[in-house]
Parts: C-alpha cells; sequence; structure tokens
C-alpha cells in the first residue's frame, strides 16, 4: 500500500547497518517514522531529500508494518541555513523542540507551518536571528496550548501599569499594584515563584508574537537595548514549559559565547 503526503524532516537516526529512520513532521498524521533504506550510502537517489531540515515531498509504501520511503522529492531545502553553523544550530534546536511537543497521529498543521516559516525566515535573514529564535519559542507555546495569557493583570483586570509581571509557572501576568499587595514573589506551597518584569515593549512584543495571524507572526519591532531580554524570557519561558533542555541548544549556547570577528 503506498501514501504520499508533505514533511519537514526533523530528524534522523542509523537503522541497522545501511539505514536511517527518519522523523517527518506532517501537516495531518504528525510526527511519522519513515525508514529510508540504503539511506547511509551516498548513492541512495532518495538521500538529498530526505536530509534533516529539508522538506519534501514522500512516497511511501507500508511492508511488516513500518513505512519505508520508495520516492522522496525536495521542495525546500533551506541551502543559506545550512552554510551557516549559527544558523543551523537555530534550526536543529527548533527542529528538537517540534519534535517534543509534536504527536504521532494528530493534526500539526500549525506547527508544520510555524516551522516553515521560520525557517523561512532564518533562510532568507529576514529578522536578526536570535529574535527569530525567542519569537518561535513564544510562539512555540501558543500553538502547543501552554502560551501565557499576556491580555490583562489576572488578578484586577487592569492592563494600565508600565510595567507587568508575568508569572512564568502559571502563565499569568499581574500589575505592579497585585504584586506589591499579594507579596507574590513569595512561593506558595507547591508553587516555583518565577517572575519575569515586563515593560510595555516587551509585553507587546510577547502579544503581538502569541496573539497575530500565523504569517506575520514576526513583524514586531522591539528597542535595541530590550531585545536581549525579550530573548532570555522567551527561552526560559518554554525551557520552563517543556521541562527539558536540548543538547542543541546548549550547543548553540556555546557557539554565542565564542568571540565574533569584527568586519
Amino acid at each position: 500500500m503506498l501514501a504520499q503526503f508533505r514533511g519537514l524532516v526533523l530528524g534522523e537516526l542509523p537503522w541497522g547497518e545501511n539505514d536511517k529512520l527518519l522523523s517527518v513532521l506532517t501537516a495531518e498524521a504528525g510526527k511519522v517514522s519513515v525508514l529510508l533504506k540504503g539511506g547511509a550510502s551516498l548513492k541512495n537517489k532518495a538521500g538529498a531529500a530526505c536530509m534533516p531540515l529539508c522538506y519534501s515531498e514522500f512516497v511511501t509504501a507500508d511492508r511488516g508494518g513500518r513505512p519505508w520511503v520508495r520516492e522522496a522529492t525536495e521542495i525546500e531545502s533551506f541551502m543559506n541555513v545550512r552554510c551557516n553553523l549559527e544558523l543551523t544550530s537555530t534550526a536543529l534546536y527548533m527542529c528538537d523542540v517540534a519534535s517534543e511537543v509534536c504527536v504521532e497521529n494528530g493534526d500539526e498543521s500549525e506547527m508544520l507551518q510555524l516551522m516553515l516559516n521560520t525557517l523561512y525566515a532564518l533562510d532568507r535573514g529576514l529578522k536578526d536571528r536570535r529574535l527569530i529564535k525567542a519569537a518561535f519559542e513564544m510562539r512555540t507555546a501558543a500553538v502547543a496550548g501552554f502560551s501565557p495569557d499576556l491580555v490583562s493583570c489576572t488578578e484586577c483586570g487592569s492592563d494600565t501599569s508600565e510595567i507587568m509581571y508575568l508569572d512564568v509557572m502559571d502563565g499569568v501576568i499581574h500589575c505592579a499594584e497585585c504584586r506589591r499587595k499579594n507579596n507574590l514573589e513569595k512561593a506558595r506551597e507547591g508553587h516555583t515563584a518565577m517572575l519575569f518584569t515586563l515593560d510595555r515593549p516587551i509585553l507587546d512584543a510577547m502579544r503581538y508574537v502569541c496573539y497575530s495571524n500565523a504569517k506575520r507572526y514576526l513583524s514586531f519591532e522591539l528597542p535595541r537595548d530590550a531585545a536581549g531580554v525579550f530573548c532570555e524570557y522567551c527561552e526560559r519561558y518554554l525551557i520552563n514549559h517543556i521541562d527539558k533542555s536540548f543538547r542543541s541548544l546548549e550547543f548553540l549556547r556555546s557557539l554565542e559565547l565564542l568571540p565574533k570577528n569584527e568586519p
């Protein structure tokens, strides 16, 4: 029995002596695992379309209960991402995140669109790489169903405070007055307190990323002095809710610590 679908290759694993097991993100069936026979060989005709970060059209056959790639045709390979180590590392971290939050046999059309839109932005250099990564992290939280409620203070409903405070673990914001009155820094029993201080530019950027049209979620602006804080908060929010770190993220952090050559 043959099946045809489009998907983004999130990763691969060696399988036996000469094969590879691919993890592919699809819109209709979520994550699927497919076998690429002879995938370790450079002569494999489908190999180029089955590399991680490739968005391809697959034709698979089912034998023994496991689908295997019969044909694969590359649609987009995001070649500019592959030519830069930081961009590649960022993209592979994104793949790890998608693999963690996506499920098998489920509708993952939103997450696939997010991955493709973000890879396109990285590939075309539409925004600073770090801001693209941060926006992806916050938008992933929204798509996966654990984004913060950023509309107004969860205690009084106010949105007039110039400084708001994000309770990371509860996913709500508080105004300065409610924070002071309720002593929100003090952790309740069984609750780990983690508060992020959000000034207006950062709060507005987070709101835009979470609530805007999927195709325009990167169309936000931030003052230069707020960008670093925004990036830190988005990463920490996602990682704390996934409750898992990734070696790809650790490697990316190590790259960012390397001295940059002056032009």
